[in-house]
């Protein structure tokens, strides 16, 4: 650790130059996207799109992987999860 890495977004930008941004953090480049460390838990941890929200079984899903990202809670009474079906989509 310790280390600084460049990374340029543009390739044709390649010189340094005096006023440029510099933006310090974790991210995670996959897919051409660079995402920060804390905008991780609105990814899919499968295939890194974003993921959706179901309104109507308040909890968040991925369209690309038909599935829930969210596990359903073990209470009995709860009126989302008992009749959550078993793929989003």
């Amino acid at each position: 650790m310790g280390r600084t890495m460049l990374l340029f977004l543009d390739p044709k930008i390649r010189e340094f130059k005096h006023k440029q941004k510099e933006v310090e953090g974790v991210f995670l480049l996959i897919n051409k996207r660079v995402i920060e460390r804390q905008e991780l838990a609105d990814f899919c941890h499968d295939c890194f799109t974003p993921l959706s929200y179901h309104e109507t079984f308040d909890a968040c899903y991925c369209t690309k992987c038909n599935a829930w990202r969210e596990e359903a809670c073990t209470d009995p009474t709860c009126e989302y999860c008992d009749i959550r079906p078993k793929r989003p989509l």
